[in-house]
């Protein structure tokens, strides 16, 4: 869908008058509500904020206290995780903190479909048969109240630490650990769950007057960036550090991912973790297991690491394959104008479905559920718009689901077939009264108007101090008009991007519109478009291109 164009109101003339800053810049600046002297000279300095002290989470004392008891008696520490990368990540980052202190450690990831989202009983008997003693959960526990009751029933000390909101009531744990609790006084509630897992390990090395390992930042900026967690405030200082390790990682893991993903480590932005590493690293858990990927990043041997690597690719690929294919055959079974768009098939992976889902709603503007369709069981993942709240409406209807959970923009649900229909009544009911009268139509906000070349220079540097770029931290967004097509072809298995060189009558520009090509090149000379400035390499050189978010004829 075309989408509305929003320029920034003007920023007020006085708010221009900062020496040295070019006048887009302030523009960017005053946008993102960055209005002080103090705080335009610190973010444009491109220093790193001072992390928060973990022991100001709430139980980070007993949870410290507990481990280095276990580490102490040589125990053996269970580590369960998740199976997205924030939770493979965060496993990962605590599992090397712990065994670096001496630690006899056990990590487990679950089967994203056998076992689904957070601990299970199966995987708390299993763990008690390794002989663990002291169990950790990373990005997940908060809601596991069966789970974390038999695991202190079996003689484990269970220690939480989840990033997620916690119900009134908690798991009766020996210690819980998250920003959200209505006890806690951390300064900073948006940590992922690899944050909070660097956090403990900060919190463990800080208390035996150890330094924290710096490459354990780059296992918690993969996390923070892939779980699309807001890149302000601590956030934005792990990131920030962790794509500085990344680049210069020993870690043979990543840098055999690096490889096949033809990625420079000079290049390493926030947009490579979240669209080159990010979905290579959860691929292994959509199409057969995520251990394929932790064990990448903990491996210590070039050619396993090499072989792992390998087969990332292959399920990377086979990933895509699935979803293009599911994409296809979603598009020939909805109804567009449905104000929810539901689709099921039972050719559909579980695990691409809320890509799928995406896809869906990139595309139509409308919140959307695609279900695979396995025996008599549906599993289901669904995305929405910021005009109407997912989890609310499952909430009305959890009365089918086996299980369900999400949040307001993601979600998903587990049932069984026989309740389809009930089910797409009532949300075609719900949403329709919704989103009744509403007029769907994506939008894109403009920090200001400017052409590419006028972007060169000091505005340049200084919109590069801004990064990382991601959630609540956005590249910045530009409108150049009278843009004149040098040269535009299509790109693409389906012909489904374009690739243009553009002239602003300064420089000339590539530029890439992905997912706009629609099988065929504008049909103008001159357009005006909406971009980004997008930098990588060509042939051992570093380029500034334009990534186009949208266009039409000027």
């Amino acid at each position: 869908m075309k989408k509305t164009w929003n320029l920034y109101p003007q920023a007020p003339t006085e708010f221009f008058e900062t020496p040295g800053i070019p006048d887009v810049i302030s523009q960017v600046l005053y946008n993102r509500n960055i209005r002080t002297q103090k705080e335009i000279a610190f973010i444009l300095s491109g220093h790193v904020p001072r992390l928060h002290d973990p022991e100001d989470l709430p139980d980070m004392g007993k949870a410290i206290a507990r481990l280095y008891k276990a580490i102490d008696a040589g125990e053996t520490i269970g580590v369960f995780g998740d199976f997205d990368v924030d939770g493979v990540a965060a496993t990962a980052l605590l599992v090397a903190g712990l065994e670096k202190l001496g630690a006899k450690v056990a990590p487990y990831i679950p089967h994203r479909i056998a076992e689904g989202h957070g601990i299970n009983e199966e995987a708390v008997q299993t763990l008690k048969r390794f002989g663990v003693s002291t169990l950790v959960t990373v990005d997940c526990g908060i809601s596991s109240h069966r789970e974390v009751a038999l695991a202190m029933d079996l003689g484990m000390d269970v220690i939480i630490t989840d990033h997620h909101v916690p119900q009134t009531i908690l798991p009766s744990a020996l210690a819980t650990i998250d920003p959200k609790l209505s006890r806690s006084d951390y300064p900073f509630e948006e940590l992922t769950g690899a944050g909070l897992a660097l956090k403990l390990v900060q919190g463990l090395y800080q208390q035996l007057g150890k330094k924290l390992p710096g490459h354990l930042f780059a296992l918690a900026a993969l996390g923070t960036v892939a779980d699309l967690a807001p890149l302000q405030g601590e956030n934005r200082s792990i990131v920030k550090i962790g794509i500085e390790e990344l680049k210069i990682t020993q870690n043979v893991g990543l840098n055999a991912l690096y490889r096949r993903a033809r990625l420079r480590p000079s290049d390493i932005n926030s947009e490579s973790i979240a669209f080159v590493l990010a979905p290579r690293l959860n691929a292994s858990g959509r199409i057969q297991h995520a251990i394929s990927s932790y064990r990448l990043l903990v491996s210590q041997s070039s050619e396993n690491a090499e072989t792992l690597a390998e087969d990332i690719e292959k399920f990377n690929s086979e990933r895509k394959s699935a979803s293009e294919a599911a994409f296809e055959t979603s598009l020939s079974k909805i109804n567009t104008n449905d104000p929810i768009l539901i689709v099921s098939d039972k050719s559909f992976y579980p695990g691409i479905s809320g890509l799928v889902a995406s896809r869906l709603v990139e595309q139509f503007h409308k919140p959307a559920l695609v279900m695979a369709l396995e025996d008599n069981i549906v599993r289901a993942s669904g995305r929405s718009i910021p005009e109407f709240n997912l989890i609310s409406a499952l909430s009305d209807c959890q009365d089918l689901f086996t299980r369900f959970g999400g949040h307001p923009m993601a979600a998903g649900f587990v049932m069984d077939q026989g309740h389809l229909s009930a089910l797409s009544d009532r949300l075609h009911m719900i949403a329709g009264q919704s989103l009744n009268g509403l007029n769907l139509q994506p939008s894109l906000n403009i920090d200001a108007e400017i052409a590419p070349s006028d972007l060169m220079g000091k505005a340049y540097e200084n919109i590069a101090a801004l990064e990382p770029f991601g959630m609540g931290n956005p590249n910045p967004i530009f409108l150049a008009k009278g843009m004149k097509i040098l040269h535009a072809t299509t790109m693409g298995n389906n012909k489904q991007h374009l690739r243009l060189k553009l002239s602003d009558r300064k420089s000339t520009w590539t530029a890439l519109a992905f997912r706009q090509g629609l099988g065929a090149v504008p049909q103008t000379n001159i357009l005006d478009i909406v971009y980004t400035l997008a930098s990588g390499s060509w042939r051992g050189e570093r380029v500034l291109n334009l990534k186009v978010l949208d266009y039409r004829p000027a």
